[in-house]
Order: structure tokens, then C-alpha cells, then sequence
């Protein structure tokens, strides 16, 4: 394999280990773009651990940060293009995480989860 998709396939393998790597790709995809947006969503994720994954997506170039300079000022987080290719990803994932769940209401909830996307 090249040297680039070696390095590639590293990162993300590094990243999608990751406990809420794909949770807040998740609520990105389902239009949360503010930070207050996937604190309320995601209320298990501490504020550290979400500034620290949302920054690592951004150093991977999933998603855009944007500060806007209204008042008060607030920050916008948006997919990249690869950012958005993510989603079919995901889906698998959720599709997966379903048909092995050996409980139905979880696998109802991921169903759910995945139709959204």
C-alpha cells in the first residue's frame, strides 16, 4: 500500500477508535452545528472530552470551524466533503451495531437512528 492511504487509514483508524468520534459525527449529520447543540444531545459527553473531539475532527479535516462575530459571539462546526462521505460509513455502522444487538429496543433505537440520517 502507499505510503498516503497507510497514513490515512492510520488517522482514522486512530480517530474512529475514539468513544464519541462517531456520536458527534452523528449529530453533525443530523444538523447540530453549535457547540450547546451537542451538549444537550449528547449529555454524557463531558465539555472537555467534546472540545477535544470536535477539535481532533477538525485537525483531521471532517469538519470546519467558524467563529462568528456577532454578539454575543458564537461558533459554528460544519462537514467538510470528507466530513460529509462519512455518512454511508456511519449508516453501515448503525446497521451493524442493529443486526447483532441482542436487544430489540436498542436495535429499534439504532433503526431509528440510521432512518434520520
Amino acid at each position: 500500500m502507499n505510503d498516503e492511504i497507510t497514513s490515512t487509514m492510520e488517522e482514522l483508524n486512530f480517530l474512529f477508535r475514539k468513544k464519541w468520534t462517531i456520536c458527534v459525527l452523528t449529530d453533525l449529520h443530523l444538523g447540530s452545528k453549535h457547540f450547546q447543540d451537542f451538549n444537550n444531545n449528547l449529555p454524557e459527553i463531558s465539555t472537555k472530552v467534546l472540545h477535544q473531539t470536535l477539535n481532533e475532527l477538525e485537525e483531521a479535516g471532517l469538519i470546519d470551524k467558524k467563529v462568528i462575530q456577532d454578539k454575543p459571539k458564537t461558533t459554528e462546526y460544519a462537514l467538510t466533503e470528507k466530513g460529509r462521505l462519512s455518512k454511508n460509513f456511519i449508516k453501515e455502522y448503525y446497521g451493524y451495531i442493529a443486526s447483532i444487538s441482542s436487544n430489540s429496543s436498542d436495535e429499534e433505537e439504532i433503526l431509528k437512528r440510521i432512518m434520520e440520517l
